[in-house]
């Protein structure tokens, strides 16, 4: 939860339009690196929803050390007075998780 928490990412998020992406989505990083939060077209949630997402989780379940990114989860964000805002959380797959096994 602390990763996700809104008042530690605060700067994280208002600096996302620096880090755009070539198909004009923004990214930032969680505040400890953990977690890569993607925005993504209404096409795109409903393109990996309806065609990606099956294979995708199916693919891991055959070869849990895969190493394509491991996508958390696909939300929709809505705010009032704001237009609904579409994300992708993965992890952060660059990030070591344990030096002593360098």
């Amino acid at each position: 939860m602390e990763s996700l928490c809104p008042a530690v990412n605060r700067s994280n998020v208002f600096k996302a339009g620096e880090a755009s992406g070539a198909s004009g989505s923004f990214f930032f990083f969680s505040k400890d690196k953990r977690f890569v939060i993607k925005t993504m077209t209404k096409t795109e949630k409903k393109f990996f929803l309806t065609k990606f997402a099956k294979p995708y989780f199916a693919h891991f379940k055959r070869n849990p050390s895969s190493l394509l990114a491991r996508i958390y989860g696909v939300y929709t964000v809505k705010m009032t007075g704001h237009q609904e805002i579409h994300l992708m959380m993965l992890a952060h797959t660059l990030r070591i998780q344990n030096c002593d096994r360098i």
